[in-house]
């Protein structure tokens, strides 16, 4: 629970930032053929934004971040339905850097 707190302690922007960089190593991964490892990042991330949409401060931000979460995983391990790249990912995490 530690952990939990500490995390919701955050801004949301530093949150998504912190997920935002796990993304960014899955992207790397998989642009590199590590399936394995693209795919520990991806969950990562994924459970990154669930820690963010179970803060209470944020209630109002979970449906983008459950687009966020759904996108991520098409496009690691997916089929890539939404068509997105490399940049298109990562420009919403950008959004929220400093």
């Amino acid at each position: 629970m530690d952990d939990l707190q500490r995390w919701w302690d955050m801004p949301i922007s530093e949150q998504i930032c912190n997920a935002g960089s796990e993304v960014a190593r899955a992207i790397r991964r998989k642009n590199k053929n590590d399936k394995l490892g693209a795919s520990e990042f991806c969950i990562h991330a994924i459970e990154m934004l669930c820690y963010t949409k179970l803060d209470p401060k944020n209630a109002k931000c979970v449906k983008e971040l459950s687009y966020a979460q759904e996108e991520i995983l098409d496009y690691i391990l997916g089929d890539n339905l939404y068509q997105n790249d490399d940049q298109s990912i990562m420009k919403w995490y950008d959004a929220f850097l400093r």
